[in-house]
C-alpha cells in the first residue's frame, strides 16, 4: 500500500547499490519527513563514511555535485538514523545481526547512536553481524567487522526480550528472505 495507509521500516544499504543513490537516499529521507510515523528508515552498513567511500556513493556524490559537502551531509543524516526497530513489540530489526555486547533492549536503547559507526562495539555488531546455522555461541566474522551467532545465542535474546523474531538484511539470498535458528532469524 501507499503511505499514509501503510507502514513502512526500511533496514538499511540504501547508498552503494548502482548509480542512483542519492535519488534513493534523497526519496526515502524526503518520504520519512512526510510520513514520520509511517516511514522508518534503519541504519545499514553502506550508511557510513567508511565503508560509503570504498564502495561508490562518495564518488557519485562527487560525480553529481562536484565537490564532497554534499556526501558529508548525507553522512550526518545517516548518522541520526536509528540502528534497531521493534515491530509490534515482538520482531527485533536491524541491518546487521545481534551483538555479543547487548542482552537487553534497554541496553539497546541506551546506547550513544548518533555518530560515525565505530570499528567495533555494539553499534558495529547491528550493522555488520550475521547468523550461522552451524554456529554455536560468538566467534569473529570472517567479513572483518561484526559477529557471526549462532542458534543458542537468537533463542535466548528472543526468549529474555520476549521477541518472535530477529529481522535483519544484511544478507541476499536467491528468494529474497530467508528464515534460519528454528524461524527465530530472517
Amino acid at each position: 500500500g501507499q503511505p499514509p495507509d501503510t507502514n513502512y521500516l526500511f533496514m538499511g544499504d540504501y547508498v552503494d547499490r548502482g548509480y542512483y543513490s542519492v535519488e534513493v537516499i534523497s526519496l526515502l529521507v524526503a518520504l520519512k519527513v512526510r510520513y514520520p510515523d509511517r516511514v522508518n528508515i534503519l541504519r545499514g552498513n553502506h550508511e557510513t563514511r567508511m565503508t560509503s567511500q570504498v564502495y561508490g556513493f562518495y564518488d557519485e556524490v562527487l560525480a553529481k555535485y562536484g565537490n564532497a559537502n554534499v556526501w558529508n551531509l548525507f553522512m550526518e543524516v545517516c548518522d541520526y538514523m536509528p540502528i534497531t526497530g521493534l515491530v509490534g513489540g515482538k520482531v527485533f530489526c536491524m541491518h546487521g545481526g545481534l551483538s555479543p555486547s547487548i542482552d537487553t533492549l534497554d541496553h539497546i536503547r541506551s546506547l550513544d547512536r548518533i555518530q560515525e559507526a565505530p570499528y567495533e562495539g555494539p553499534i558495529n555488531d547491528f550493522l555488520w553481524s550475521d547468523p550461522d546455522e552451524n554456529q554455536s555461541g560468538w566467534v569473529r566474522s570472517p567479513r572483518g567487522a561484526g559477529h557471526v551467532f549462532g542458534k543458542d545465542i537468537s533463542e535466548v535474546f528472543c526468549e529474555t526480550n520476549q521477541l518472535t523474531m530477529v529481522s535483519r538484511a544484511h544478507q541476499a539470498v536467491h528468494d529474497g528472505y530467508e528464515f534460519c535458528h528454528d524461524r527465530r532469524v530472517v
